[in-house]
């Protein structure tokens, strides 16, 4: 069994509109192999009539990957590159900032305005000194994009978001070999699954509680995992479905330098990454982009 070490609870920040839980970073935890952040957006329900602000708080990225995943509800995207996509429960947006793109993300006027309950996660992931000056990419991912296993003895299901797990893969290419695999457990149900080799990994629980190794694990708690070349032991004790995230990687096999929303390798390159930012090489947002979504 892969011995637990560190059980993180994170601290709220403010994200644009949205209050939300950091675990990674905090003050003892910088990353989990390629992953550099976990922001947790806590469930929001909306009444129907909820005014709607457009704000997009648009902001820069360079050198990392940035994947939102949808639990409930729906988020818009926007970007330099043009893209303007929503994408609702099950779904994701993956951006590949490369050498540099504007983005800003927000809850879809639909949701806020005829009434629901808004609930995700961003996680980033580093990408590899060699691609940090790739040109940007960008996916919408529905719900169905991501295979889906079923799990052995009628646990449940295994979603692949990232990576690969007994040679099924995610849809999107993941450069750091980033894993994320989205767990849900039917009731009194129980998975084991091998680590992955001497890769780091970490275990978050959003929702209901769950066992990770005999640790139970409450709402929006991440476990640090150690012990490479074991098994994880999920265990879900309550009486309906319960999710668990699984995530890690190798560690980067450079020194990395995170400043704001860039991810370089230098002090010299988190610098040039700024000038181009005020020097407009990312592009803007265009106004016609940002019309409200209905």
């Amino acid at each position: 069994m892969k011995k637990s070490t560190t059980s993180i609870e994170g601290k709220n920040v403010r994200v644009g509109d949205l209050l939300v839980n950091r675990l990674i970073p905090t003050g003892t935890i910088t990353s989990v192999g390629p992953f550099l952040l976990l922001d947790h957006g806590y469930p929001v329900k909306y009444t129907p009539g909820t005014p709607f602000s457009s704000e997009l708080h648009e902001h820069p990225h360079r050198g990392l990957v940035a994947f939102t995943y949808v639990m409930k509800g729906e988020v818009e995207h926007f970007d330099s590159l043009g893209n303007h996509e929503i994408v609702a429960e099950g779904g994701a947006h993956w951006l590949s900032a490369g050498r540099g793109v504007i983005h800003g993300e927000r809850v879809s006027a639909h949701l806020v305005q005829s009434g629901g309950t808004f609930h995700a996660i961003q996680f980033w992931t580093n990408i590899p000194a060699a691609h940090k000056g790739d040109l940007p990419q960008y996916k919408a991912l529905n719900a169905g994009a991501f295979p889906n296993v079923p799990l052995p003895n009628d646990a449940g299901m295994i979603g692949i978001l990232l990576g690969k797990c007994g040679g099924i893969e995610s849809p999107v290419e993941s450069l750091s070999q980033a894993f994320l695999f989205r767990i849900t457990l039917n009731a009194k149900s129980e998975f084991r699954i091998s680590a992955c080799g001497e890769m780091k990994s970490a275990v978050f629980v959003p929702d209901d509680p769950i066992i990770v190794n005999g640790d139970l694990i409450g709402k929006s708690q991440l476990l640090i995992l150690e012990n490479s070349n074991a098994e994880i032991v999920f265990r879900n004790p309550g009486i309906s479905n319960a999710d668990a995230f699984m995530l890690g990687g190798p560690e980067p096999a450079e020194p990395l330098v995170v400043q704001g929303p860039f991810v370089m390798n230098s002090q010299k390159e988190i610098a040039d990454a700024y000038r181009d930012f005020f020097a407009g090489k990312y592009g803007t947002i265009q106004q016609g982009q940002r019309v409200k979504s209905t």
